[in-house]
């Protein structure tokens, strides 16, 4: 084999070898990325179930059943109580 041939070949496998590591590195990121987003998605999905399931009664948020607003209710508490001595 002669020595330019010899070291064209010693050159490729060269590359080749920093290609592996450079994709295998890239595959590390790209399979970590996906486990950390997958987790976010979890995390979402369970916050919107439970946002979905346990939501106030209607009457907590000024709805009437049916999803119609209502104004809310206030109480005002009188100022003095009847028949109290100023």
């Amino acid at each position: 084999m002669s020595e330019d041939h010899q070291n064209s070949v010693d050159s490729d496998v060269g590359n080749d070898y920093e290609t592996y590591l450079k994709q295998r590195s890239l595959n590390a990121v790209l399979s970590t990325a996906a486990v950390i987003s997958s987790i976010w998605f979890a995390l979402g999905v369970v916050v919107l179930g439970v946002g979905v399931l346990v939501r106030p009664a209607a009457d907590t948020v000024g709805m009437d059943p049916v999803g119609r607003e209502h104004p809310l209710t206030i109480m005002k508490m009188p100022a003095q109580a009847p028949g109290a001595k100023q």
